[in-house]
């Protein structure tokens, strides 16, 4: 059985326990929960709400946005992570979640271990085809294609977040919410503290009267 056969028959409610047990949200619904639980806290660091849909903020030309992956699927469930522009063109997009730092990445690797971990073993489990990593078809019991990502907690890795339901997006907001203030911090030189521009001031102002 293929992927994508499999996924049309979960569809038409073939395995119940996919639509019982694992409740996928659609991308608009990600967008709505996802507002919902992290729109006070972005409002309290000076951020507002964009009406675009999607679970995005704006503040000082900035913009920051959730991006849900494109190869989500009701199988294998869905990932999101979160971008922002500081400024104009693809050079101007910063993946946030590349700042967390070595505590942010353990914390973060423990809780989706545990968010996959708590997923219901497929009964019956069927075997289904899936490409391997040389191109060659392979069998892999559906309940084994959701898995953990360990390696993407590597510095400096790229890091996205995987959700089934609406309690998993619940975890990852109590993870993310006391970390957005410095996740989200400008990256340019506006972040640098005035007192620091100073001292560099008197730094250069001292070295050129030496000379």
């Amino acid at each position: 059985m293929c992927l994508r056969a499999c996924h049309e028959m979960l569809q038409r409610d073939a395995y119940p326990w996919d639509k019982s047990m694992r409740d996928y949200l659609k991308s608009r619904d990600f967008h709505r929960h996802m507002r919902l639980l992290l729109a006070s806290r972005f409002r309290e660091l000076g951020w507002e709400s964009q009406n675009s849909g999607k679970c995005s903020f704006a503040r000082d030309g900035r913009a920051c946005w959730l991006q849900v992956s494109q190869y989500s699927n009701s199988i294998m469930g869905a990932k999101f992570t979160i971008n922002m522009t500081e400024g104009s063109g693809p050079a101007g997009d910063t993946r946030i979640l590349r700042r967390l730092n070595e505590a942010d990445r353990s914390i973060g690797k423990a809780l989706e271990e545990s968010i996959i971990a708590r997923l219901p073993r497929p009964d019956p489990d069927p075997e289904i085809e899936v490409l391997g990593g040389s191109g060659q078809t392979i069998l892999v019991k559906l309940g084994d294609l959701a898995r953990a990502n360990p390696r993407q907690w590597e510095a400096p890795s790229d890091v996205w977040l995987p959700y089934f339901s609406k309690s998993d997006l619940d975890d990852w907001a109590t993870f993310l919410l006391p970390r957005l203030e410095r996740l989200t911090a400008p990256s340019s030189s506006e972040k640098i503290d005035p007192q620091l521009w100073a001292q560099r001031f008197r730094r250069l102002t001292r070295l050129f009267r030496s000379k």
